[in-house]
């Protein structure tokens, strides 16, 4: 396709990504070419196919890899992971599983025929063609949105008059028939209503299968865990820094040399390892380890560092409410928090759904661990007030739940 080999020249080029031409091509220009593509094929749907992808179509991870692989065990369905990554198309095959890469033209012949098509962020974790009118397409979302999200999504091309002029039908309430949260209050319902600007009635409250991933698991899958991370068992607790990203899409670690060796000090003193989580889209980490100190694969399934973590550390991020669900210590340290709120924005004050303390520097971040005990009694009501909040279930259901509603047979 040449205009997807204009996109991979200017995907060489950091300096390109930032001129308006390039947002151009690849939200409007880029699906126009598709959609008429994609017309050639034939629209009449297959029952039995259900599409899967994630992540911007660059990973393995989140509501939809669970969902995947649940599928595939327990379903007759044919079911294919659509990926833009040739690392993702390989080791989803060696798996055993049926992938496609994006840019095939069979991705575009089984996302025409799909019943089902399930995603993460958008159409951007497939490919953004002509869909039929009788698939449906289901947005797992990964996360109860805390900070803002629909200033991006409403200052991008596709709500501009560009879409409207091109006829482009790529406006999440346009195409998606679902969106799932694992909420239960019409105050976050609302939030992702006005965010996606989907109406109320698409919001899918069943929960979400990536935390059905949390429940039932036993020592020994723990050990087997720690063990593909190589993280030896002999360490007394395992603490994960795992902050949301930011637009400079670079994780920042706010220590001083003099507060890095106070900390790494504190991580030996008590046998503990700090694992450094980034988001996965951020592209620069700058840090330099210290031996109790490990910046881990972003991308590791979060759902495993959870299971293997004792403390978590984050920030403005729907973690603290994913791990509430594994009734363990929370610690917050927003250290930007007022740039964050000028440049950002959150749907709620911090202190009214934080789980946990909250710390603005390193000094008092590394005290609050050196009295972990003391903050989890005086934390764990405050936690499993929050926990159940924003968390409507707390099973292992969630992905029968969704099956469920949607008719999918499973066994």
């Amino acid at each position: 396709m040449n205009i997807n080999f204009l996109l991979r020249i200017l995907n060489k080029y950091d300096f390109l990504k930032q001129n308006q031409i390039y947002e151009f091509i690849r939200t409007i220009i880029f699906p126009f070419f598709l959609q008429k593509v994609s017309k050639f094929f034939k629209s009449n749907v297959v029952d039995n196919l259900i599409v899967l992808g994630g992540y911007g179509g660059g990973a393995y991870l989140g509501n939809t890899k669970y969902l995947f692989e649940f599928l595939n065990k327990y379903s007759d369905y044919k079911v294919v992971w659509i990926t833009k990554s040739h690392e993702v198309l390989n080791k989803i095959r060696k798996k055993g599983y049926q992938a496609v890469y994006s840019y095939d033209l069979e991705a575009i012949r089984l996302l025409r025929k799909a019943k089902f098509i399930f995603i993460t962020h958008g159409y951007v974790d497939i490919l953004p063609i002509e869909f039929s009118a009788d698939t449906l397409i289901i947005l797992t979302w990964h996360g109860t949105p805390i900070k803002i999200i629909n200033r991006y999504i409403g200052n991008s091309y596709i709500y501009s008059k560009w879409a409207e002029i091109f006829h482009i039908k790529l406006k999440y309430d346009e195409y998606v028939d679902y969106l799932l949260t694992p909420t239960r209050n019409k105050r976050e319902h609302k939030i992702l209503s006005e965010a996606f600007k989907l109406s109320p009635k698409k919001i899918l409250a069943v929960g979400y299968p990536k935390l059905d991933y949390l429940f039932d698991k036993d020592k020994n899958f723990i050990l087997k865990l720690k063990k593909s991370y190589k993280i030896s068992d002999s360490f007394n607790q395992i603490i994960l820094y795992c902050p949301t990203y930011r637009e400079s899409f670079s994780l920042d670690f706010p220590f001083n040399h003099e507060q890095l060796k106070k900390l790494n000090n504190l991580l030996e003193q008590t046998n503990s390892l700090l694992l450094i989580k980034a988001h996965m889209f951020v592209k620069n980490i700058n840090f330099k380890g210290y031996k109790n100190i490990r910046v881990i694969s972003k991308e590791a399934n979060i759902e495993e560092l959870y299971l293997i973590t004792d403390i978590l550390i984050t920030d403005y991020s729907s973690t603290m409410l994913d791990f509430s669900l594994l009734n363990k210590p929370i610690l917050l340290y927003p250290y930007d928090l007022q740039e964050y709120l000028r440049e950002v924005g959150l749907c709620y004050k911090l202190e009214d759904i934080a789980p946990g303390p909250i710390f603005f520097n390193a000094d008092d971040l590394i005290n609050a661990l050196k009295n972990i005990s003391t903050i989890e009694k005086e934390f764990k009501e405050r936690r499993n007030l929050i926990r159940d909040i924003f968390n409507k279930f707390r099973d292992r259901n969630s992905t029968e739940r969704l099956l469920n509603y949607l008719k999918i047979k499973f066994y």
